[in-house]
């Protein structure tokens, strides 16, 4: 693609209105070009010949599910395995040990919340069979969660190209969890027999996926606006079973609320929930959407239609 971007400056703006409408997100003024990138891609892969077609085809016709995949593209982060490895430290090293006291002879689980195309839950599943042998009788279950997109769609069928295994998988690990295929990896099945995936607008009450003992939403709060930043947390605090952890980034905490959680982190980033905690109702999203609305039956929102009549 050349250096020349094809988006009208009110079809950016209509765009950052959208993301911020539908995923709490908002794009800095500095994202043009990252912008044009992404979904030049997102083109491609949906069959049509021009990002501008694509993009009028989301403003004149008002299509939800397009709608959901421009965002989800927009989303989508630079993963790696093994990623801010303290937290990985935290896990391993005191979070299941820790719960093993409590749940030997029960089924641990694990969320991944914004899990991306996957990395940060195989990462998981290889640590916890590494550490199945001295932690036994505790079978541990990990589901991964995001907003609909060719990343998760990816990651559901754990393939990974030569470069993305390259960045921070041990070679030791790739030989013992992966098969090659052509070009790419694909995990084996031993390991992918305690995962799932699952479609999920983070904006929405996550309750159906039940309880868990560990949640990891790591790296994720600053891209989010105050308010969905603070939905989000309410979320998670109410999934999380009373003897759980929340797991941030281990640079990331607390600022203004706990959010149910004891106020001290037992190790950077990693949250205890309280024995007894109250959480207040969600706040609204700049924009007025509701995010409680399943993202198969959002009706589109008014960002893009206030985007194409400027348009």
């Amino acid at each position: 693609m050349s250096n020349q971007l094809s988006l009208t400056p009110s079809y950016y703006e209509a765009l950052k209105r959208l993301t911020l409408e539908l995923a709490g997100v908002e794009l800095g003024a500095d994202h043009t070009f990252l912008v044009e990138t992404r979904l030049s891609a997102l083109a491609r892969k949906e069959g049509f010949d021009t990002l501008s077609q694509m993009i009028e085809e989301l403003f004149s016709r008002g299509q939800t599910r397009l709608a959901v995949q421009v965002v989800s593209s927009l989303l989508q982060r630079a993963s790696r395995f093994f990623d801010d490895r303290k937290g990985y430290e935290t896990l391993g090293d005191i979070l299941l040990p820790k719960l093993h006291k409590l749940y030997s002879g029960s089924t641990l689980r694990i969320l991944s919340y914004g899990c991306s195309s996957g990395q940060e839950v195989y990462s998981t599943a290889i640590l916890a069979d590494k550490f199945s042998h001295a932690l036994p009788n505790m079978p541990i279950e990990i589901t991964g969660v995001d907003f609909p997109s060719w990343a998760l769609e990816r990651a559901k069928t754990g393939r990974f190209t030569h470069f993305e295994v390259q960045r921070g998988l041990p070679i030791r690990h790739l030989i013992e969890y992966f098969d090659r295929d052509g070009e790419d990896w694909v995990v084996k099945n031993k390991l992918q027999e305690r995962i799932h995936f699952e479609d999920h607008n983070l904006l929405s009450n996550p309750s159906s996926l039940g309880k868990f003992q560990i949640v990891m939403f790591r790296g994720n709060m600053k891209h989010y606006s105050d308010p969905a930043a603070a939905r989000i947390m309410n979320y998670l605090s109410g999934m999380i079973s009373a003897d759980g952890y929340l797991l941030l980034g281990s640079n990331e905490k607390f600022e203004k609320r706990s959010y149910g959680f004891k106020i001290s982190p037992i190790a950077p980033g990693c949250y205890q929930k309280e024995a007894q905690s109250k959480v207040g109702a969600p706040p609204k999203i700049a924009g007025g959407t509701e995010p409680d609305t399943p993202t198969a039956e959002l009706s589109l929102p008014q960002a893009i239609r206030r985007g194409h009549n400027a348009a």
